[in-house]
């Protein structure tokens, strides 16, 4: 299914994922600040890899927030991530569990059935064998996350483990949101796509379109327009003036 990214040269408690870890900028450092011993490395799948002793399982963990959870059941990416984050889990012998952070009762103001959510969650626990565990916030899921890692043993007792990394290439919708993740970042990037809904879109809007999207401020907005309404030039021109 994969090929090696990196081997742990020392036991850790969790391995976080280096895009998690770079969208969620403080996530390493609170995790740390409860004690535990943290790394960073591309994962396969999932966003969390708690390590075990070997008495238990490992656990490898996907965060979705309320909103991130409802727009990948709308497109259908939901499916495909849990089946690579449960393809993954077996391989290593560990158990797969998504963490859903936040209110569910948000979606229902925008118009979501809470009847289909509920089923969504009822088809990753009973029918793919893949628990939902709930959390309020970010903070309270590195709580979660701490307790989890600590329950699993002792640090030193730890297995290095080789960490893979799934071959399969992005889809077209997970190229779209990188690009657009490079414009504004992870939270951002979703919200251009869902106000816009195409990248062109983006690209054609004005810094005042710009700044209706949550979240995009004036200085913002024109960082955006100027990417799409810049003459490049070589990098060595731009140095010598």
């Amino acid at each position: 299914m994969g090929v090696l990214s990196a081997q742990l040269l020392q036991p850790v408690d969790v391995v976080v994922d280096s895009r998690e870890a770079s969208s969620v900028e403080d996530v390493v450092e609170l995790l740390k600040a409860k004690g535990l011993r943290v790394a960073v490395a591309k994962l396969g799948a999932g966003d969390y890899y708690l390590l075990s002793s070997g008495a238990k399982p490992p656990v490898l963990v996907e965060r979705k927030t309320v909103q991130d959870f409802a727009n990948s059941i709308r497109d259908g990416r939901l499916w495909d991530q849990a089946a690579r984050l449960a393809r993954a889990a077996a391989e290593d012998g560990a158990r797969p569990v998504i963490v859903l952070e936040g209110w569910l009762g948000r979606l229902e103001r925008t118009g979501w059935s809470m009847a289909a959510v509920l089923r969504a969650i009822d088809e990753l626990a009973l029918g793919m064998g893949i628990p939902v565990v709930p959390s309020p916030n970010r903070y309270a899921t590195v709580e979660w996350l701490a307790a989890k890692a600590k329950a699993l043993g002792r640090t030193e007792e730890k297995r290095v483990v080789r960490l893979r990394v799934d071959k399969k290439p992005p889809t077209l919708m997970e190229r779209i949101l990188y690009v657009a993740e490079g414009l504004a970042g992870p939270k951002l990037a979703r919200r251009l796509l869902q106000h816009f809904g195409t990248l062109r879109a983006v690209a054609n809007a004005s810094v005042s379109q710009l700044t209706r999207v949550e979240g995009i401020g004036e200085k913002r907005a024109q960082e955006i327009y100027a990417i799409f309404n810049t003459r490049w030039r070589p990098p060595e021109e731009e140095r010598g003036g």
